[in-house]
């Protein structure tokens, strides 16, 4: 099995129409969203070579693009979303986690609240043997 380190992309800042309560989503408020992506990272790191890296930049702008793209109820839909979509951007990516964080309109004594998830590519027969 390939060595899995992870890439951390962290606090990337989005205004987003988020929440349950219509009037929630009327304005858009701010989150921020972390996304670990599992991957093997030793032919970039030994040749330092950015082509054989993961485009962290390019993953920041797809998480941004959907954030902000459309309203949503859940933060739960929001981290399926964009953990999916990770996945999609660059075969090398075994698994990505992400985490939602959202202050809460509608629980004013709450400071946040967070969704964590992490997807994983499906596992096919070849990668098993």
């Amino acid at each position: 099995m390939a060595q899995r380190d992870k890439i951390w992309i962290l606090g990337v800042r989005c205004r987003t129409r988020l929440g349950v309560p219509a009037r929630e989503r009327r304005r858009p408020q701010p989150i921020e969203i972390d996304a670990g992506l599992e991957c093997d990272i030793r032919r970039a790191a030994k040749s330092d070579d950015f082509r054989r890296a993961i485009d962290y930049q390019k993953a920041e702008q797809l998480i941004r693009s959907l954030a902000e793209g459309r309203p949503r109820r859940l933060v739960e839909t929001l981290a399926e979303e964009i953990s999916q979509a990770l996945l999609r951007l660059d075969a090398r990516i075994a698994a990505a986690s992400v985490r939602v964080h959202k202050r809460p309109a509608a629980m004013p004594k709450t400071r946040e609240v967070c969704v964590e998830i992490r997807r994983a590519r499906r596992r096919t027969r070849a990668a098993m043997d």
